[in-house]
């Protein structure tokens, strides 16, 4: 995922051939020895919302930010633009 940018849960799953493993996908975000360098703060819930952080919740929210990714009551600005569609 580029800098800037969001990829929801599912979509993730769907990119790694298993569309229905978006829990999985969300759990194996959270356990990610290797962040920020793979970016897990990009992976955010279908509607826009943050979803969880393995860090406090505001980490996520400064690295989106430091993107250019607006995030308000921890929810995505313009969703639609900023979110990767994978179908």
């Amino acid at each position: 995922m580029p800098a800037g940018r969001v990829i929801t849960y599912a979509g993730l799953a769907q990119l790694i051939n298993h569309p229905r493993a978006h829990r999985a996908v969300g759990s194996a975000m959270n356990k990610n020895p290797f962040a920020p360098e793979v970016p897990c703060h990009r992976v955010v819930k279908s509607n826009g919302e943050l979803g969880g952080f393995a860090l406090d919740i505001q980490v996520k929210i400064k690295r989106l930010q430091k993107e250019g990714v607006q995030v308000i009551n921890n929810k995505v600005v313009n969703f639609g633009q900023k979110v990767i569609k994978t179908t």
